[in-house]
């Protein structure tokens, strides 16, 4: 238990760290794109990483990837209550299917049971920041992710999770 509310207090911290640090930099993006593509970036990469380090720990990363689902149904369910207007699940439908797909994209670039570090890690987010990005940006993906500095920021919560999912295992 302790693991899984470790792991996802880390994964909605490091989500929001990576759109707040590219946010300055990609003028006119879509915010709501960004926090989405980031949060599904971040699931996939912490659920790989706990795949990575602990072939007992299936069932954790498997919550790992159902949280940004969850996380749409609680703002979703907010929304409805504030508004008291039940046509919010509808939005909530539509933002459902939008974190399948980029799920299933990160899901593809970020191997199963390897750790995403290095290149790996770095490909995943050249797609990530291709993705986030405006259309004519005067600088490249690569330029715009290294002056970032969320490959540094992912990498970081990537050895974290790993480190203490190992820490669990070895106490436990």
């Amino acid at each position: 238990m302790q693991s899984a509310v470790f792991t996802t207090l880390g994964l909605f911290s490091v989500s929001q760290e990576l759109s707040g640090m590219v946010m300055g930099l990609l003028r006119g993006a879509d915010p709501e794109l960004i926090a989405e593509e980031s949060l599904s970036l971040a699931a996939t990469a912490t659920a790989r990483a706990i795949e990575a380090t602990s072939s007992d720990q299936k069932t954790l990363s498997e919550s790992i990837l159902v949280a940004p689902f969850l996380y749409r149904d609680y703002l979703v369910g907010t929304a409805m209550l504030e508004a008291d207007d039940a046509a919010q699940a509808d939005r909530g439908t539509e933002i459902g299917e939008r974190l399948e797909r980029k799920i299933a994209f990160y899901a593809t670039h970020l191997p199963k049971e390897t750790l995403p570090t290095g290149s790996i890690l770095k490909n995943a987010m050249l797609l990530w920041m291709g993705r986030i990005s405006p259309p004519g940006m005067s600088t490249g993906p690569e330029q715009r992710l290294d002056a970032s500095g969320a490959v540094e920021r992912l990498a970081a919560h990537v050895r974290l999770i790993a480190a203490h999912i190992r820490h669990v295992e070895k106490a436990g």
